[in-house]
């Protein structure tokens, strides 16, 4: 589902409003951690994401490992709110495990109102994924995160938080793709190094994750390193589509 950015402000947060109510949880309500599938459960003391926290999902492949995290707690029946994310692409989500049909998608090309648009989806929505203006102010963003902390929303943050305060900070550092020999072969494997650290994060945990072919027609396409060789950048999403 998306909503039209051609709604004003307060009817944006009446059209959350209203959705919010239709899809409140009821199944995680009580939970203090949302379920993240079994490889990515050890980057977390709690083994889950716990409500009310902010991270942020930076690196070459931030968009790919946020989609992994999130999974498993829609998959158990909670909604996610994509706000003023244009470049998520939700085929992607569907590969990673994400049902769609429990997936709205928000743009408000409007700096503005989207601490309004964030504040109103938490109210009915478990998962939050946006990225934040970087013309919100420092005292509007502690406000969104109180509204958050008080509903039980995890809110994830695709690239630079800008002022925003996270409480941990999940960074994807080197990545290998596996099955391209010296210039030719077929793409078989991503693996990316994941880090999550952070001032609610304690510690440092590291662990490798890996995506299958299928699930790279959405890949950030820098620092990519192919079979040991290093490469000018990764296969764009149209040569992965067309790739033979």
């Amino acid at each position: 589902m998306t909503i039209s950015s051609a709604l004003t402000a307060p009817a944006l947060s009446e059209v959350l409003t209203a959705l919010g109510d239709r899809v409140a949880p009821v199944s995680m309500a009580f939970e203090r951690t949302l379920p993240t599938p079994a490889d990515c459960a050890e980057l977390f003391a709690e083994g889950g994401l716990v409500r009310g926290r902010t991270l942020s999902s930076t690196g070459p492949a931030a968009t790919t490992v946020m989609l992994r995290l999130v999974a498993a707690a829609i998959e158990a029946g909670g909604w996610m709110a994509v706000i003023d994310v244009p470049t998520l692409g939700l085929d992607a989500a569907s590969e990673l495990g994400i049902a769609l049909e429990r997936v709205v998608a928000i743009d408000t090309q409007d700096a503005g109102v989207w601490a309004d648009v964030v504040a109103a989806a938490a109210d009915g929505f478990e998962v939050l994924v946006t990225r934040v203006p970087s013309e919100v102010r420092p005292s509007t963003l502690r406000k969104v995160v109180t509204r958050l902390q008080q509903r039980g929303v995890v809110m994830m943050v695709v690239g630079d938080p800008g002022p925003l305060a996270c409480d941990g900070v999940i960074d994807t550092g080197r990545q290998v793709w596996t099955g391209v020999g010296a210039g030719w072969g077929r793409l078989e494997q991503r693996v990316v190094e994941v880090t999550a650290a952070g001032r609610r994060l304690p510690g440092q945990r590291c662990r490798t994750m890996e995506f299958p072919v299928p699930e790279l027609h959405h890949a950030e396409a820098d620092n990519v390193e192919m079979a040991g060789v290093e490469a000018e950048g990764a296969p764009s999403i149209h040569q992965l589509s067309t790739a033979s």
